[in-house]
């Protein structure tokens, strides 16, 4: 069976196919080392390119297959960075909170009213992103499923290309 847009390859069913959030996971592990001086620029954007074009988990897998691991110099969300996100959106509140009660009507309370409610807008979808992401990382336990390893319940013996 063939997808549009697989550029020929059969796609196994069963399969889960791969997400942005997959790829999106590998590109950031090839950031990491091209930050690190373990890939050239022609290396990456070659990789990256393969990346965003993955079909397949296989695929994704041999684009890091020769970066160690634990190389990556970013980490994945965790719950505290989540608490801190809801600390910052609860901070902008009160101020923006404060300066409508009180009403302050000069420049400076105008520009802290306009930061607090960019803040507001812009940190409240990242702070839910960071807890999604840190509810995923701790229900799959930090690792991308079936990226590199056939472990797991989900993806048990459909490691590899052998499986069609």
């Amino acid at each position: 069976m063939t997808q549009a847009g697989d550029e020929g390859r059969a796609v196994a069913p069963g399969r889960p196919p791969v997400t942005q959030f997959d790829r999106a996971r590998v590109i950031g592990t090839l950031k990491a080392a091209f930050g690190q001086g373990r890939l050239t620029e022609d290396e990456f954007d070659a990789r990256a390119g393969q990346a965003s074009a993955a079909q397949t988990r296989a695929d994704l897998a041999a684009l890091i297959a020769d970066i160690p691991a634990g190389s990556a110099a970013a980490r994945p969300p965790t719950a505290k960075d989540a608490r801190i996100g809801v600390l910052v959106i609860l901070i902008a509140a009160s101020v923006l909170g404060v300066l409508v009660l009180c009403q302050f009507d000069n420049i400076l309370a105008v520009m802290a009213a306009f930061v607090a409610a960019a803040t507001l807008v812009v940190a409240s979808p990242v702070t839910v992103g960071l807890m999604l992401d840190a509810r995923h990382q701790k229900r799959t336990g930090g690792q991308l499923a079936g990226i590199g390893q056939s472990s797991g319940p989900h993806y048990a013996g459909r490691g590899g290309d052998q499986d069609r």
